[in-house]
């Protein structure tokens, strides 16, 4: 399947939700592929995020799954965080926005650590980046920001 190019159409949405998951908290940093693709994170059986990276394997696993009390660099743990205790993201969104407290951070890992993770790899990283505005722009996860 080609992913290239013009609006998300329902296959490729399908694909994605259609993908092998696996539960983040059984998930090892190696199963994830350091390679370009398109990934969606589920809680409790529903779509909340879909991103992309160029490498899978820092993306989803550094920046998402961080225990750091930093939130900066994932939009994902900035938005869990508005979630849990209402904070903003543009209150913790850049490096010299608020930090979360150990408490906070760990909160945030939870939650992350209940959901499941899939994943479609893509050819080249600007593949990956088309696929996901289409994605985002038409089904709206709840936790991107469009």
């Amino acid at each position: 399947m080609t992913f290239a190019g013009g609006p998300p159409t329902a296959g490729e949405w399908g694909a994605l939700l259609s993908a092998p998951t696996i539960p983040v908290r059984e998930l090892a940093r190696a199963q994830l592929l350091d390679e370009s693709g398109v990934y969606l994170w589920r809680h409790e059986g529903q779509a909340v995020y879909v991103g992309m990276a160029t490498g899978l394997r820092s993306r989803a696993w550094s920046k998402h799954l961080g225990a750091g009390v930093s939130i900066a660099g994932s939009s994902l743990r900035r938005n869990v965080c508005e979630l849990l205790f209402g904070i903003p993201p543009y209150v913790t969104g850049g490096p010299t926005k608020q930090k979360m407290t150990e408490e906070q951070a760990a909160a945030i890992r939870r939650w992350l650590l209940a959901c499941e993770l899939s994943w479609l790899p893509c050819a080249m990283g600007h593949e990956a980046d088309q696929l996901e505005r289409r994605l985002r722009g038409i089904f709206l996860p709840p936790f991107n920001r469009v």
